[in-house]
C-alpha cells in the first residue's frame, strides 16, 4: 500500500505464497500502478508449475533466472523485464538477452556507475532499468533457515510454514542484522544489512539517457517506504539534488 501512494508507474511483487498475488495485484490495478511479479531465482527440474501458475496472472514479469527467460522462448508470455541476476555485464550479453525478448534489462551488480553508462550508450538506454536503491542478495541456499530454526519439521509438508508469520535476520559478529527471505520453492535469500543506493550515480545516468529506475525494498516499514521513495521522488524532478537526496537517505538510514 506505501508503494502504492508512492505513484509509481509499477510495483514488482516478490510473494512466498502465489495465492497472495490476486489481491495485490487487483489493488495496484485498481490505482492505475502497473503490477508486475518477480520469478524465483532457481528453478530446478520439474518446477515448471510454477511459473505457468505466474502466467495465469497475466502479468509482466521480472525475471531472474535464465532457465526462466529460456523455458518462456516461443510460449506466449507478458512483458518481461530482465533483473540483475541475469548478469549483463557487457554489451554482447545484454544483446543476446534483450533478444529473447526483454524488452528491458537490469545491469548487472558487478558493474560500477561509469560502466552502466557505457553500456546503456553501447546497446541503448531506453532497454535499461536501473537499480537505484536495494539490499544486495548476498547468496541463496536450499537451506531453509524458517524451517530448521522455527519448526520441528523437515520439509514444507510437515513444517507449518513459519515463514508466513515470521521475520528472520542473520546478525553477523559485528551486529549487523542481514535480512532473510524464503522464495515460493522454499529457498531462501539473505540480503546485505544495510540499504544500497546510487544517489553519485543519478546525475550521470540520467544524462545518458536511463529513464527506468527501480527501488528494492525488503524488511522496510511502510513510514521507509514512503520516506526513502519520496526522496527519489523529490531528486529526479528536479526538486532537489542529488548531493541533498544523499545526505536525506543517510539520515534516514
Amino acid at each position: 500500500d506505501a508503494a502504492l501512494d508512492l505513484g509509481a508507474s509499477s510495483v514488482t511483487l516478490d510473494y512466498l505464497d502465489l495465492d497472495g498475488l490476486r489481491p495485490s495485484i487487483e489493488r495496484a490495478q485498481s490505482r492505475g500502478v502497473v503490477p508486475r511479479i518477480a520469478t524465483p531465482r532457481i528453478l530446478k527440474p520439474h518446477e515448471d508449475s510454477i511459473i505457468a501458475a505466474l502466467l495465469k496472472f497475466e502479468c509482466p514479469l521480472l525475471v531472474r533466472s535464465s532457465g526462466i527467460l529460456h523455458m518462456l522462448q516461443g510460449k506466449p508470455h507478458p512483458e518481461l523485464v530482465g533483473d540483475a541476476s541475469l548478469n549483463a555485464t557487457n554489451a554482447v550479453t545484454a544483446q543476446l538477452l534483450l533478444g529473447m525478448g526483454l524488452s528491458r534489462l537490469t545491469p548487472a551488480h558487478d558493474l560500477n556507475g561509469d560502466q552502466v553508462v557505457d553500456l546503456a550508450r553501447r546497446v541503448g538506454s531506453g532497454r535499461f532499468e536501473a537499480v537505484v536503491y536495494h539490499h544486495l542478495p548476498v547468496f541463496h541456499t536450499e537451506h531453509c533457515v524458517f524451517c530448521r530454526f522455527l519448526s520441528a519439521g523437515t520439509s514444507y509438508k510437515d513444517c507449518g510454514r513459519p515463514c508466513d508469520d515470521h521475520r528472520v535476520e542473520l546478525r553477523d559478529s559485528n551486529g549487523r542484522l542481514h535480512p532473510v527471505l524464503a522464495d515460493v520453492g522454499c529457498r531462501n535469500t539473505v540480503f546485505g544489512a544495510e540499504g544500497q543506493e546510487a544517489s553519485k550515480h543519478l546525475e550521470k545516468w540520467l544524462a545518458a539517457g536511463l529513464r527506468h529506475f527501480r527501488l528494492e525494498f525488503v524488511h522496510e516499514s511502510a513510514e521507509q517506504v514512503m520516506q526513502i521513495g519520496r526522496a527519489f521522488g523529490r531528486a529526479l524532478g528536479g526538486h532537489q539534488s542529488m548531493q541533498e537526496l544523499n545526505a536525506e537517505l543517510r539520515r534516514l538510514s
